[in-house]
């Protein structure tokens, strides 16, 4: 009789029942985006992953915060400011351009935005 725990046949069975803790850290840093009705385009994509960014529920809450005050004000295309984190934003499709983490450099220039939310 065989009592083995774990993967049988390729497959691990207890690993199914959590995806989430299965993904990458970009790929969970993506769901959790999305739960928030957040998309993230392509190029952020790869900036997420390149830059091993992840954002825990609190950040991704205060980016979601930062883009209805953005979208409040009329702003189209915008920056939410963090502390350790730039993120540009499509502020009606809810859409992430791209991320900028530190180091952030002098004369550093973020363009064809028409808004910045400082956070943090």
């Amino acid at each position: 009789m065989d009592l083995r725990i774990g993967p049988t046949g390729n497959v691990n069975k207890v690993g199914i029942a959590n995806n989430a803790a299965a993904k990458s850290s970009a790929e969970f840093t993506e769901a959790l985006l999305e739960s928030y009705g957040i998309t993230v385009s392509k190029h952020a994509q790869e900036r997420l992953k390149a830059r091993e960014v992840s954002l825990d529920r609190e950040k991704v809450d205060k980016i979601a915060n930062g883009i209805d005050e953005l979208s409040k004000k009329g702003v189209k295309e915008g920056v939410v400011i963090l502390k350790d984190l730039a993120v540009v934003v499509g502020v009606d499709s809810k859409t992430i351009v791209t991320f900028k983490t530190p180091p952030f450099t002098k004369g550093g220039v973020f363009s064809q935005i028409d808004g910045a939310v400082i956070l943090e």
